[in-house]
């Protein structure tokens, strides 16, 4: 008997405060799904030097395998950095993503326009988490 494959949703993380506002209900998303978790966090070579494991990426890292963890959820997570929109579209496309799950941000205007490149330049299905949960979890 052939077993399906686990549903694969990409997870891009901003930072360790996002992470811990939208783990929970992005980790229950998976669950609800049956879907394994890949997370990444692109650093963008033009505005952060830094690659320390302190750093806030690998910090939401290690938040959403915790989460992942405590859920039953299995949670992938990548580092790496170049241009967000192309990073994220190419990652989709290398992992065969069926699903991006991205955070919406008020007054952020940097997360709304790399929602909105997304949404015009990939081909993989994306959902808008909203930045309030508290009716979600």
């Amino acid at each position: 008997m052939m077993t399906e494959a686990k549903k694969r949703i990409l997870v891009p993380t901003s930072g360790y405060i996002p992470a811990k506002e939208r783990g929970d209900a992005i980790i229950q998303v998976a669950k609800n799904l049956d879907a394994e978790v890949y997370v990444v966090h692109i650093r963008d070579p033009n505005y952060l030097i830094t690659t320390s494991k302190e750093s806030e990426g690998w910090s939401a890292l290690r938040v959403f395998e915790e989460k992942g963890r405590e859920a039953g959820v299995k949670v992938t997570a990548f580092y790496t950095s170049g241009d967000l929109v192309d990073s994220l579209k190419r990652f989709a496309e290398e992992h065969k993503a069926d699903l991006i799950l991205v955070g919406a941000s008020a007054n952020r205007l940097i997360a709304e326009w790399v929602t909105f490149e997304l949404q015009c330049n990939c081909n993989t299905p994306i959902l808008v988490v909203p930045q309030d949960l508290s009716d979600l979890i």
